[in-house]
């Protein structure tokens, strides 16, 4: 059982611990760093979401009377500031520079990879809609065919 609420602090992460998912994080009001604190997640059970802060991070804390403590999240600061500002835009930028980016206001995924694309699946993989890659549509294209060879496409993007 939880104790009551102490309070709320505003730390930088020291040290993590990938496989148990904690952390430590210091106070630079007092220099003392702090036992491992868990960091909260959005599911844990069936529905599972795995995030950890960098080393260094700004992250706000909550600790209880029973010296508990918990990570509910990182801050942004006039150091680091958001990479996007819009509130129909969900992003996510990772430390390679990998994005993405889903955009209510006009229902739009961009995936912005700096290395390959894997999906991998147990049945089939559906499209519906026109797939353009590297500007010949798939659709839209068209072969001359003099072969049993299929001959290079003839455009159509």
């Amino acid at each position: 059982m939880l104790g009551g609420l102490l309070m709320i602090r505003v730390g930088i992460v020291r040290s993590i611990d990938e496989i148990r998912a904690v952390a430590r994080v210091e106070f630079p009001d007092t220099s003392v760093v702090s036992a491992e604190y868990q960091i909260l997640v959005r599911g844990s059970l069936k529905n599972k979401d795995y995030w950890l802060p960098s080393i260094e991070e700004e992250v706000l804390c909550v600790l209880t009377e029973q010296k508990q403590g918990f990570i509910i999240g990182a801050l942004y600061s006039d150091g680091d500031t958001p990479p996007v500002q819009s509130r129909t835009k969900r992003h996510m930028k990772f430390e390679d520079g990998t994005t993405l980016d889903y955009d209510t206001s006009n229902s739009t995924l961009t995936i912005q990879a700096v290395g390959p694309i894997n999906i991998k699946a147990s049945g089939d993989i559906n499209v519906q809609g026109d797939v353009v890659a590297d500007g010949i549509s798939l659709k839209y294209h068209t072969h001359d065919e003099t072969s049993t060879v299929t001959s290079k496409p003839n455009g159509g993007g």
